[in-house]
């Protein structure tokens, strides 16, 4: 696996390389793609107008970084805001519809990877199916579960052909895996189960202790051993203020998604609107 300043120094020279074509990154999970976001603005400054993170549709959370040279790129897009950028992905995606020869230079496949339906088959089925073959996490975007069935998977377009030959079998399930078209539009669809909690503040070993049910001590403590992100990065921080849209992630319990605080009880404590992914 590659190290963060390994996927920096490529960003780096990928976006040098930009200058003559487009260039692409192999796809970067939140973290790395805030770490790269971060290490770039600091050497290049304003040439980050030229640099999207595009994961093969709208609404994708592990994405590539795509350099445009000057000539190719759009006028006056929306600044950069991390984590996901929604809205600068939002106005890309609306530019790769509008511009399919950029498009097809950014070499990510999306894929459908079908069983035979006798089997229920989740997220970890499809990921360990795919990286039981060998092939790298890098070169795997989001793999979106659309029934117990089917999962759409992004892919990098060099792998591609020898996932369609050898993804065979997940688990004990016969499997097809081929190239799909996805509409104009199209969102990669998210399943969320609504958490409301109550805390008595927004500090994250307060919101760790409430999502995940354990006492604040064990919850201080998973905070303080690296064990939480925040935002997608490790926080150890455990009177960090959590607000609403944060996305914390507990090893081993899951992520979630902070939400409106909408009230309080009668003793004081806050209403929290949450959300777990599912």
């Amino acid at each position: 696996m590659k190290n963060q300043s390994d996927v920096d120094s490529r960003a780096f020279e990928l976006w040098r390389a930009s200058e003559y074509g487009i260039a692409v990154t192999d796809f970067l999970s939140p973290g790395e793609k805030i770490e790269v976001y971060t290490e770039l603005c600091a050497r290049i400054g304003n040439g980050m107008q030229r640099c999207f993170f595009w994961g093969g549709c709208r609404g994708t959370e592990r994405s590539a970084a795509v350099f445009l040279p000057e000539w190719a790129a759009p006028e006056d897009p929306p600044r950069h805001s991390m984590p996901l950028d929604t809205e600068r992905t939002a106005f890309f995606a609306d530019f790769l519809e509008n511009n399919p020869a950029v498009l097809e230079e950014i070499p990510i496949v999306p894929m459908t990877v079908r069983g035979s339906g006798f089997r229920a088959l989740g997220h970890r089925d499809f990921m360990g199916g795919i990286l039981s073959l060998g092939v790298d996490r890098a070169v795997i975007g989001d793999i979106a579960v659309l029934s117990e069935s089917e999962a759409l998977v992004f892919a990098a377009e060099r792998i591609a052909p020898f996932l369609e030959t050898e993804l065979t079998r997940i688990g004990r399930d016969a499997v097809i895996c081929e190239r799909r078209d996805i509409p104009p539009g199209f969102e990669i669809p998210r399943r969320f189960e609504e958490m409301p909690v109550t805390v008595a503040s927004l500090r994250l070993d307060g919101m760790v202790k409430a999502l995940i049910g354990k006492s604040r001590e064990d919850a201080a403590a998973m905070v303080r051993q690296g064990l939480v992100e925040l935002n997608y990065r490790e926080c150890a921080d455990v009177a960090k203020e959590t607000a609403e849209g944060d996305v914390l992630s507990v090893r081993g319990y899951g992520k979630f998604a902070v939400g409106a605080v909408s009230g309080s009880t009668r003793s004081g404590r806050l209403r929290v609107l949450c959300k777990k992914y599912l």
